[in-house]
């Protein structure tokens, strides 16, 4: 039986190196080398970085023993596995309306914008095909209507209160600290400690915080095969039958949710950065700088301090250009261009951990030198940013380096005014180019099956450039003549116009195609400072003597506290029981002090502008339900379009004004309710069912794949046909 197990195994890779040979037209000894990656690509991953947790891997010899034998247990087994999903993925098909589905996200495409851009006339011909022969209408969001939240409720057809994602952060109830609400790190409970050296023993574990079941790992139970690319809120990326790369919320490689470097001749002190690292350039005679690269923490140092890299410049002020070498890279630099792609190494003894990063330089006189946040290098992932993990190896072998970072285009730099609107707009662009050329090689790869891609050009251009939109009434900066930064709004829809030009050369006549956004968008000019209030009106209790505290609820008397704001949207009571230090007793007083702080929150307006900040109120029960309802915050503010939580409050500080006006670059956002700011939705086929929202999209796909509702999604099928 082992003998003929083995010969069928055999001849199916040999069938399979074949099959690759012919379609990747690549030489037979690369082939075998991808087929042997994948082999034992189905081992787990022995080491990874984590934010906050280090450098770990597996130090048992039993661990890797098992792995090992699982590895060649799931390739003797593949015959076996791939003739039954075969099977199974027959008989479903055979209720199939599609044999492919194509499911595209264009985070934060307004409709109303869109509208007005038609007004004035403007035209997107491809996205009006679409409306003429199929289906176009708002797209009804979550409350909040923010990414985290929206994008979830997408995945799962189920309201938050069962897949237990409320926010982009949530709240520690041991220490009042934010922490991210998509997905957790566990350190290793033990380590071997000696001197400055601290070893872990075992792994950190990175936990998926999302519930529910997501509808491509449902069509994958069904033998269909899935491609999801940079969905948001899926790290660390769920197993199912398909592939998969994770999107917003991965990490950085210092495990951060993306941080730049800034180089300066100047001293710190004249830079205002608070979302960045600087550093100071040394001088070495001449034109010559040497610098630094703060990398990951060090995985075996007590307190863990980054690991660094070294780097010289030499500066060319004749042509305003400069050249860098960082270990085994050099590239010169043009003033205002985008680098490509620079590989960087840290090393922590035997272990080296990769990233790659990209360069500009801003300026020569100073000299001015901005570096990316260090992206997870998908050609050697230290954590896993894709599924099964061998996919993002076998892209960046393909394709070339790519972005992995969730956010990847950093909108923090330009707020802190590091990088000029120009490079950013570049980097922008360069982002979509990269997930184009893996959207399309997906494409032409599944013939039959579900793609699913989101692009966030719309959203990223929206919060940085709504300043310039006619009569927005931001009062942030708006220095630019250049049209491509005063419209830069109206170009990102052009561009995903032009894409879908693209799509249309590639589709077959027999393709669903729906395009969906998470929300909309509009101004965010006043901020509303909700620890402030909640200060001002006795629920947020400072120490004696205090007036304002410092970040993260410095100086927070929480035994005399009732309530305390946390992430976009959400504020928490200090319950008794629930939180470490809580004080409001379960039941009837929490209900009534909800009950208070909406009524209030209802009654709040700007005196400077005579406006109504809050539009809406909510306390949890009244619009989610599920067994995670209990994680969500205790109220739920809805703002007015042109207000939003402050940056101070966004950071847990108490100052001494409620509203401030909001200068910084980011001046548009949809953190407000869901009707001021629907999403779109864009069909090829006609749709039976009227006012679609995202909880709709998970079962639309699910039947147009011929699979039944499961009881547990909240949604309904739009009816395509």
């Amino acid at each position: 039986m082992l003998l003929l197990t083995l010969s069928l195994t055999l001849s199916l890779w040999l069938r399979v190196l074949r099959r690759a040979r012919s379609m990747v037209k690549c030489p037979m000894k690369k082939t075998r080398i991808f087929i042997l990656l994948t082999i034992v690509s189905t081992a787990s991953l022995l080491s990874y970085v984590g934010p906050g947790a280090g450098f770990a891997f597996v130090g048992s010899f039993f661990f890797i023993f098992a792995a090992f034998f699982l590895a060649v247990f799931n390739f003797l087994t593949f015959p076996v596995r791939a003739l039954l999903r075969f099977i199974k993925r027959a008989r479903i098909m055979k209720k199939a309306k599609f044999k492919r589905v194509l499911l595209i996200g264009f985070d934060g495409m307004d409709y109303n914008l869109f509208r007005r851009f038609q007004d004035q006339g403007h035209t997107f011909p491809h996205f009006e095909k679409l409306a003429k022969e199929g289906a176009f209408s708002p797209l009804w969001s979550t409350e909040p209507p923010i990414s985290p939240v929206a994008w979830s409720t997408f995945t799962t057809g189920v309201n938050p209160g069962k897949h237990n994602i409320f926010d982009f952060l949530t709240t520690d109830r041991a220490t009042y600290m934010p922490k991210m609400a998509g997905s957790d790190i566990i350190p290793p409970r033990r380590s071997l400690k000696f001197g400055n050296w601290e070893i872990p023993l075992g792994s950190p574990k990175i936990e998926l915080k999302r519930k529910s079941q997501s509808f491509w790992k449902i069509i994958g139970s069904k033998g269909i095969y899935a491609s999801v690319l940079r969905m948001p809120f899926t790290f660390p990326p769920e197993k199912f039958y398909g592939s998969m790369l994770a999107g917003l919320g991965t990490p950085d490689l210092r495990g951060t949710q993306g941080s730049f470097s800034f180089y300066s001749e100047g001293a710190a002190e004249n830079f205002d950065i608070s979302d960045g690292v600087f550093e100071a350039l040394r001088p070495l005679g001449g034109d010559l700088f040497t610098g630094r690269i703060k990398g990951p923490g060090h995985p075996f140092r007590k307190g863990n301090p980054p690991l660094e890299i070294p780097f010289t410049l030499k500066l060319d002020r004749g042509s305003r250009s400069v050249e860098i070498a960082v270990g085994k890279e050099k590239i010169t630099l043009e003033r205002n261009r985008l680098s490509r792609w620079v590989k960087l190494e840290f090393k922590a003894g035997l272990i080296t951990v990769c990233g790659i990063a990209q360069w500009v330089l801003e300026d020569v006189e100073p000299l001015k030198l901005y570096l990316s946040p260090i992206n997870i290098d998908p050609e050697k992932p230290s954590m896993p940013v894709s599924h099964p993990k061998i996919f993002s190896v076998y892209l960046a072998k393909l394709l070339g380096s790519y972005a992995t970072l969730g956010m990847a285009e950093d909108t923090w730099s330009l707020n802190e005014r590091i990088l000029s609107e120009g490079n950013f707009i570049e980097q922008v662009y360069r982002t979509q180019e990269e997930r184009e050329r893996i959207f399309f090689n997906t494409l032409e790869k599944i013939r039959d099956g579900l793609i699913v891609q989101v692009f966030e050009t719309t959203d990223r251009i929206q919060h940085m450039f709504w300043r310039y939109l006619p009569g927005s009434g931001s009062p942030a900066d708006q220095p630019s003549q250049d049209p491509e930064v005063t419209g830069s709004i109206l170009r990102s829809y052009q561009a995903m116009d032009a894409f879908l030009e693209k799509l249309f050369r590639k589709m077959r006549p027999d393709d669903l195609l729906m395009i969906v956004s998470d929300h909309g968008f509009s101004a965010f000019n006043r901020g509303f400072n909700l620890n402030t209030w909640l200060h001002r009106e006795g629920y947020l209790v400072l120490n004696e003597g205090r007036k304002t505290s410092g970040k993260w609820y410095a100086d927070v008397d929480w035994s005399r506290s009732r309530a305390y704001g946390q992430g976009l949207n959400g504020i928490f009571l200090n319950l008794k029981g629930r939180e470490s230090q809580g004080i409001v007793a379960p039941g009837d007083e929490a209900e009534k002090l909800k009950k208070e702080i909406k009524e209030k929150l209802l009654r709040v307006v700007d005196e400077k502008h005579g406006r109504k900040a809050i539009r809406k109120a909510f306390a949890r029960e009244e619009i989610y339900r599920g067994p995670y309802t209990v994680n969500a915050p205790d109220v739920v503010v809805g703002y007015e379009a042109g207000y939003r939580v402050s940056w101070e409050s966004a950071v847990n500080y108490v100052g001494e004004e409620i509203f401030s006006d909001n200068t910084r670059m980011w001046s548009g956002d949809h953190a407000f309710t869901r009707d001021q700011v629907p999403g779109i939705f864009f069909c090829n086929r006609k749709i039976k069912e009227k006012d679609p929202g995202l909880i709709d999209i998970s079962p639309t796909v699910l039947a147009a794949f011929g699979i039944g509702k499961p009881a547990f999604v909240d949604g309904r099928d739009l009816g395509v046909h």
